[in-house]
C-alpha cells in the first residue's frame, strides 16, 4: 500500500475499533477474517497489510501474539493504530491493581449489570473537552434554570461531586472540568470500565478525581459526604431506582445538589417495542447477535430506534437494547418520590435550542419551568418529549 492508503485504512481501521465492529459482516469476510488471525499468530510475520486489514475487523489485542507484535518498527500510521488496540488496553489491565474496592458485590441484579459492563465498558470515547472555563455551581445552575430560587451552596473550593455510575469517566470529567474547585470521586460496577476512565483521565485532572468500585447499594454505612451528587447514568439500571436514589440522598449535604436520569415509561416506546423484538427472535446479547439483529430490524416498523445514536456502536446499542436491567418512570412518580424526600425540584435539563423553546412556551402560557404537573400534561401530549430520558437537578432541603 502507498503511505496515503496505509494512513486512510489506519484511520478506518481505528474507527472500527471505537464502534467495536458493529459493521456487518458476509460469511466469506469472516472466513477471511479467521484466515487472517491464523496468518499472524506467529509475530515474526506481522505483515503491516495483513495487520491493518485485521484491525479493521477484530480488535488486535485477541491475538496471542499481540505484546510481541510492539516490538517490530513500523510507520507512524499502523504504530498509532497498535497504540489504540494494543498499548491503551494493555495500559488499562494494568490499572486493575490500582482502583479501590469500597463495597463488595453481592446483589444479582448488580452482579449481571456488572458483569455486561465488565464485556462492553459503556460508553466508548476518545478524546475530553478542552479549554473548558470552569464556573461555580451556583451559576451553573441559575444559568440553567434562571429565576429559579434556591439556596446556593457559596463554595468556589473543595466542591465535594460524587459520580454514581460513572462508567468510562465522561461526566467525572466533565464534572472537574465544569465546576470550580470540584473534587470527583467516580464509582461503578465495572472494573473494567473504571480502568478505561482512569486510563482516559487527562493529566491535568487526574489529581482532582478518584475512581473506586462499588455497589450503590451497598453504599448505606459510607461515611464521606457530598456537595453535589451526579446519577444521572445509573439508577435506571438497577431493580428499585427509588431505593437507589434514597441511599444516595443519604450521601448528600443538606442544601446539596443532585443531577437525576431516569428512562421515561412514554418516551421509550420505540426501545420497548425493539426490545420485545430482540425477546421474539432470540437475539442473545453477543458482538455477532447485535450485528445480526442491527441488519434485521431495519426492515421492520421497529426501525425507529436508529434515531438513537446509541444504534452505532456495539456498547452502547447493547446499553440501549439488550440491557440485562432496564427500569422507567413517570413524571408522576418522580413528582411523589421528591415531595416524600424534602427535594426541591430545579428543572429539566435539555439542550440549549430545546431549553430556549420551553421558556419560551412556558413564559407565553405563564406557567413555570419547574411545575411538574405542566410537563406531565406536555409529556401525555407529546410522548417523544423525554424520549432520551428524564435529566433534571433537585436540591436536598
Amino acid at each position: 500500500m502507498s503511505d496515503r492508503d496505509t494512513a486512510f485504512a489506519c484511520t478506518l481501521a481505528r474507527q472500527c475499533f471505537i464502534n467495536e465492529y458493529i459493521f456487518a459482516t458476509t460469511a466469506e469476510e469472516d472466513r477471511q477474517i479467521e484466515h487472517l488471525k491464523s496468518a499472524l499468530a506467529e509475530p515474526s510475520r506481522a505483515d503491516p497489510v495483513k495487520l491493518v486489514v485485521l484491525a479493521m475487523y477484530a480488535p488486535l489485542h485477541e491475538l496471542s501474539s499481540a505484546s510481541k507484535m510492539l516490538t517490530h518498527p513500523f510507520p507512524p500510521p499502523i504504530d498509532d493504530l497498535l497504540s489504540q488496540q494494543l498499548r491503551e488496553p494493555m495500559r488499562e489491565r494494568e490499572l486493575r491493581d490500582t482502583i479501590p474496592r469500597l463495597t463488595a458485590i453481592e446483589d444479582d441484579v448488580s452482579r449481571r449489570v456488572q458483569q455486561q459492563y465488565e464485556e462492553n465498558p459503556y460508553p466508548r470515547w476518545v478524546h475530553a473537552a478542552g479549554q473548558v472555563e470552569p464556573i461555580p455551581i451556583d451559576q451553573y445552575l441559575r444559568d440553567q434554570f434562571p429565576g429559579r430560587g434556591f439556596a446556593g451552596l457559596g463554595k468556589t473550593e473543595d466542591l465535594d461531586i460524587l459520580v454514581a455510575g460513572c462508567g468510562t469517566g465522561q461526566i467525572a470529567i466533565a464534572s472537574a472540568q465544569r465546576y470550580s474547585g470540584a473534587k470527583v470521586l467516580g464509582i461503578d460496577l465495572s472494573l473494567t470500565s473504571l480502568c478505561y476512565a482512569k486510563r482516559s483521565t487527562p493529566s491535568d485532572l487526574a489529581q482532582r478525581i478518584d475512581y473506586a468500585q462499588a455497589d450503590i447499594l451497598k453504599l448505606s454505612s459510607f461515611e464521606r459526604r457530598f456537595d453535589l451528587i451526579d446519577a444521572s447514568g445509573v439508577l435506571h439500571h438497577m431493580a428499585d431506582p427509588l431505593g437507589g436514589w434514597r441511599i444516595l440522598l443519604n450521601l448528600m449535604r443538606p442544601g446539596g445538589f443532585m443531577h437525576v436520569g431516569f428512562y421515561s415509561e412514554s418516551g421509550r416506546g420505540d426501545v420497548v417495542a425493539a426490545r420485545a423484538f430482540i425477546a421474539e427472535r432470540g437475539y442473545k446479547s453477543t458482538p455477532a447477535d447485535i450485528r445480526r439483529f442491527r441488519q434485521d430490524i431495519l426492515t421492520t416498523q421497529s426501525g425507529g430506534v436508529t434515531r438513537f445514536t446509541d444504534f452505532f456502536t456495539t456498547s452502547e446499542c447493547r446499553d440501549l437494547l439488550f440491557h440485562v436491567q432496564e427500569s422507567r418512570l413517570t413524571i408522576a412518580a418522580i413528582k411523589t418520590f421528591i415531595a416524600q424526600n424534602n427535594l426541591r425540584f430545579l428543572g429539566f435539563e435539555f439542550a440549549d435550542a430545546q431549553l430556549a423553546h420551553y421558556r419560551e412556551q412556558f413564559a407565553q402560557q405563564g406557567w413555570t419551568l419547574a411545575d411538574l404537573d405542566r410537563w406531565q400534561a406536555i409529556e401525555a401530549k407529546y410522548p417523544d418529549t423525554f424520549s432520551g430520558m428524564y435529566q433534571f437537578w433537585v436540591q436536598k432541603g
